[in-house]
């Protein structure tokens, strides 16, 4: 194999990473945006409606936009898997989400209670932080690898067949 070649094939394999990871990210860019609305609604209801403060109200509204980010990601964005047991990626994928509130809970309590934002567009400006910080934790340490959408193990029927 020749230095030209060898060359181009590195060439084409960064190129190919680089497309990856433009469609990922703006498919994570929409999945993103999903959970956000459900994440902005059930913040707003508890809110509003239940008379919830604001700090807690984000820790269960930030649960349930995790939970759709996660079903979304794995059915529309991430093509590789790095783990094939289902379980702990799940684990894994909850892990990270729990970092990203503890960044999302900082900046929320940062632009509403420092800078004086409304609870709603200080939940809006920490969401960007939290976006990026959760993109590229669970595109290094969950869906970066050599296995295409990697098969369940088995022991992760009973959660695969609750996904169907």
């Amino acid at each position: 194999m020749t230095e030209h070649s060898t060359s181009e094939a590195e060439r084409q394999s960064i190129r190919t990473r680089l497309l990856t990871l433009f469609n990922e990210s703006w498919k994570y860019f929409l999945v993103s945006a999903a959970s956000l609305a459900l994440d902005l609604v059930v913040y707003w209801t508890l809110i509003r409606v239940a008379g919830m403060h604001y700090l807690i109200a984000n820790i269960v509204s930030v649960g349930s936009g995790l939970i759709l980010n996660y079903a979304l990601s794995i059915a529309f964005v991430f093509k590789q898997r790095r783990l094939r047991n289902r379980r702990a990626e799940f684990i894994g994928f909850v892990l990270i989400g729990l970092a990203g509130l503890a960044v999302n809970e900082w900046l929320v309590a940062l632009f509403v209670g420092v800078l004086g934002f409304g609870v709603v567009p200080g939940k809006v400006a920490a969401a960007g932080g939290s976006f990026v910080f959760n993109f590229v934790a669970r595109k290094l340490l969950l869906f970066t690898g050599t296995n295409p959408a990697a098969a369940p193990s088995d022991d992760n029927a009973s959660m695969d067949a609750d996904r169907a």
